[in-house]
């Protein structure tokens, strides 16, 4: 996630490391905060790998200041983590957040349709979050905990929400690379 995140933002433009280290946390580190200790030693095995470079420019006050770019490499790198990401990269919150800050920089829109297509049939299998005594799971209207149902609640209409957005923008990118769009049931 560190990396998509790092390489996302320097294919936005490049960027000093304390501002990418701002714009990162930003996006992912409300939720896992972004340590010095972690950023810094994956910018320098994403520079390792040429994915970036660093390049002096002038500073705004004196010292010159290093900055970051992506090279074609991290492009390309960048690109491949968008065209098929790890399956965490669509199920968990956290990470599909942070490939969706990034899916502009896939170009083709039939491919990104397909992206989010495999998040939109993850979401028609709701998950179950909580379970009776003998592992059977509880629907919404059966829970006691007025804190379970509400969660339950956010849960049910945040997925309806996301999956109404990614319907749509299934159907214009669809229409845009010029595969025909099929009405899903129920829609």
């Amino acid at each position: 996630m560190l990396k998509m995140a790092i390489l996302g933002f320097l294919r936005d433009f490049p960027l000093h490391g304390y501002d990418l280290k701002n714009r990162v946390a930003s996006l992912a580190g409300h939720v896992r905060p972004i340590a010095d200790g972690t950023l810094y030693p994956t910018i320098k095995k994403l520079e390792d790998a040429q994915c970036l470079t660093r390049r002096t420019a002038p500073g705004s006050v004196a010292a010159p200041r290093h900055m970051l770019e992506i090279t074609q490499t991290g492009t390309d790198q960048l690109r491949r983590w968008l065209r098929d990401p790890e399956p965490g990269f669509i199920t968990d919150d956290n990470k599909w957040y942070v490939l969706l800050a990034f899916l502009h920089h896939l170009e083709n829109p039939r491919e990104q349709a397909l992206v989010l297509a495999r998040r939109r049939e993850f979401l028609d299998h709701p998950a179950q979050l909580f379970f009776d005594e003998q592992g059977a799971p509880i629907p919404p209207e059966r829970l006691e905990s007025p804190f379970r149902k509400g969660l339950m609640q956010i849960h049910r209409s945040t997925n309806l929400t996301e999956i109404d957005w990614l319907d749509r923008q299934i159907g214009d990118l669809n229409r845009r690379a010029g595969f025909a769009v099929h009405q899903r049931d129920g829609a």
